[in-house]
């Protein structure tokens, strides 16, 4: 990357600088504070692109750039972030439940319990994301997400109202 630097008499600084896919990009700073952004695309003469900016916006825009005002978010950090705030679980179905014979959509389990059942385990299969209209089987295992306060609930809900 390369940064020319330049003086322009009466009106005040231009900086000029070439992207590493070729692109140019002219920032013209006025003495006013005033900036204005002119993009250039591959070699063209002519702009692509002119934004005007108060001397705020261009603070601003700048410390956006920088990442001083906004930091992403890294892979590990959301992963971490969803570890505190979700749970999952793995629930065998007993042969007395009473979910055994029901739907999800029958039992309402979104709405009533807060989590969601996001695969069904029967046999050697794995059934992901399941239908409203699946019906559930003594021994199939459930897999359901949720805030931990909610799957804990379910999972005490499936233990106490074993028929």
């Amino acid at each position: 990357m390369f940064v020319r630097e330049g003086e322009l008499p009466g009106i005040g600084k231009k900086y000029s600088m070439r992207t590493a896919n070729g692109d140019n990009i002219v920032v013209v700073i006025h003495h006013t504070g005033k900036r204005e952004i002119y993009y250039f695309e591959d070699e063209n003469e002519e702009p692509t692109a002119v934004i005007e900016l108060s001397d705020e916006e261009a603070r601003t825009l700048g410390t956006i750039l920088v990442g001083a005002l906004f930091q992403p978010t890294s892979d590990e950090e959301k992963i971490g972030f969803l570890m505190k705030h979700l749970a999952f679980e793995w629930i065998k179905i007993p042969k007395a439940s009473f979910l055994v014979g029901k739907s999800i959509k029958e039992l309402e389990i979104r709405k009533k319990f807060g989590v969601i059942v996001v695969a069904i385990i029967r046999d050697e299969n794995v059934i992901v994301s399941p239908s409203p209209l699946f019906q559930f089987q003594p021994g199939d295992t459930i897999v359901v997400v949720g805030t931990l306060d909610n799957v804990k609930k379910f999972v005490k809900l499936i233990e106490d109202k074993e028929e």
